[in-house]
């Protein structure tokens, strides 16, 4: 499926953070190729949910977004089966606790969406935030800034005031993602920011980042085999994304060409990455670096 595919609506959490349990539970939901509407998903997963609203549907477009699932929906039905990367970490995390699940999920939840101009993400909040937002908010940021960010990007929303809350909460609850790290609440003063916080670089996280470059790498150039990295980089929002210089990356480039990912010539003086592996090959590496 390609990434102009996958764009989701801008208020589609509508209050709801990802729960792990719950995407878990909808997870194993998609294993077994299953189907019905919210309320028969909700009956059959334990997800709570109702007739006009309920977390079964932000959980799919969750799922959708983080390249766990593939989602077909007709009319009121859902038809949901995993990804490769799904049933990777159903296999391998199925409580999501990993810090490197977590990481995988969170870039690719905050990934761009295609080429298109203006860029937006596949969830437009989380690209604008980590991918975007780097000159307007910094590295440190309260919501008031985050909301007038939105507001400058979408226009007046009724919702954007709850979504500029709802998405720094994602990285401070236990049960979504706060193992990560991505964002820290600084609320030590009476004026509480967050503070954003690079990708780890270290050797059990990498094989995470050679998952996204190989899926995005699908979804955006899958008519070639070889990319230079600066475009690649540029068009990805890879560095600001991962909060990285261009020292970090070049330690992660050359774990790649070291474990056999990727072949890179340098004979233009840009780094132009050869691939040397199919994706399911490296989606089921995710784990191969932890001790």
């Amino acid at each position: 499926m390609q990434s102009h595919d996958l764009s989701l609506p801008l208020n589609f959490p509508q209050t709801f953070l990802p729960d792990r349990r719950l995407l878990r539970a909808l997870l194993a939901f998609a294993a077994s190729g299953g189907s019905g509407n919210k309320v028969a998903i909700g009956h059959i997963t334990g997800i709570p949910t109702g007739n006009s609203t309920g977390k079964v549907e932000p959980m799919i477009r969750y799922a959708l977004g983080m390249g766990l699932i593939t989602a077909a929906k007709t009319g009121s039905s859902w038809q949901l089966n995993l990804t490769p990367l799904g049933t990777m970490v159903q296999r391998e995390d199925p409580f999501l606790s990993e810090p490197v699940t977590l990481w995988l999920l969170h870039i690719l939840l905050s990934r761009r969406c295609g080429h298109n101009l203006p860029a937006v993400g596949v969830a437009d909040a989380w690209f604008a935030l980590f991918a975007e937002g780097g000159f307007r908010l910094g590295t440190r940021f309260n919501q008031a800034d985050y909301f007038d960010f939105l507001r400058s990007r979408y226009g007046e929303k009724s919702y954007l005031k709850s979504l500029s809350g709802l998405v720094p909460r994602m990285y401070a609850e236990d049960s979504s993602f706060a193992a990560i790290g991505a964002l820290i609440l600084d609320d030590a003063t009476d004026a509480p920011h967050w503070i954003r916080t690079a990708a780890p670089i270290e050797h059990a996280f990498f094989p995470a980042y050679a998952a996204y470059l190989y899926l995005l790498w699908d979804e955006n150039y899958a008519d070639t085999r070889q990319v230079i990295f600066e475009d690649f980089a540029r068009d990805m929002r890879l560095l600001a994304l991962l909060g990285w210089n261009a020292s970090d990356v070049q330690h992660w480039l050359d774990w790649l060409a070291d474990s056999g990912l990727v072949k890179i010539d340098r004979y233009t003086g840009d780094a132009v990455l050869l691939r040397l592996r199919e994706t399911d090959e490296v989606v089921n590496a995710l784990y191969s670096e932890l001790v």
